[in-house]
């Protein structure tokens, strides 16, 4: 059953989906507010119009890098934008908090229950909270907003929901059965 919250910030999601493409048309900027399980934190701009900010992309890159082994991997665009249409369903008052980003295979190995061939190896994964956002609610909001682009891994766990830009998927480890 859908929370009030969940059903509140999934209608905010849909509007902000909405607005995406005239945000752009526009030149309106896209902003980010994350932090990482070492204090680090970003909040900017990344992206005006359809030209992203090389400067910060470099400081979110260095945010999601593999903490166990101090490695920055790759970043998607991609994978910004996505963040950053969930933070805008809370209107960028909370930041996303970053609980793995890029994984070495070493790092990803030692990780429990990580899949052999998980999307972290390629920098296209993040596993993410909100301070006071129900991970189910998230995880809601990130299925409004692959369900309208057709893509989108989504993944409920206790402490965390796995959001990536692979192909459309959904499992939870928490025991509310909403994926398949």
């Amino acid at each position: 059953m859908l929370s009030r919250r969940g059903l509140l910030a999934r209608s905010a999601m849909l509007l902000a989906l909405a607005d995406v493409p005239a945000r752009a048309a526009t030149g309106a900027s896209r902003q980010i507010w994350m932090q990482n399980r070492a204090g680090e934190e970003v909040r900017a701009a990344y992206r005006h119009g359809e030209t992203y900010d090389a400067a910060v992309l470099q400081r979110l890159r260095h945010l999601f890098r593999d903490l166990h082994e101090g490695t920055q991997g790759p970043l998607p665009e991609m994978l910004v934008d996505m963040l950053s249409v969930l933070q805008e369903a809370w209107g960028y008052a909370l930041p996303l908090l970053l609980n793995s980003g890029f994984r070495t295979p070493r790092t990803n190995a030692m990780s429990e229950g990580a899949a052999p061939a998980s999307l972290h190896l390629r920098g296209l994964a993040a596993d993410v909270s909100m301070p006071g956002i129900d991970h189910p609610d998230l995880a809601l909001v990130a299925l409004s907003l692959s369900e309208r682009l057709g893509f989108m891994g989504i993944g409920v766990y206790p402490r965390f929901v796995h959001l990536d830009v692979g192909p459309s998927r959904r499992w939870t480890r928490i025991g509310r059965g909403w994926g398949r």
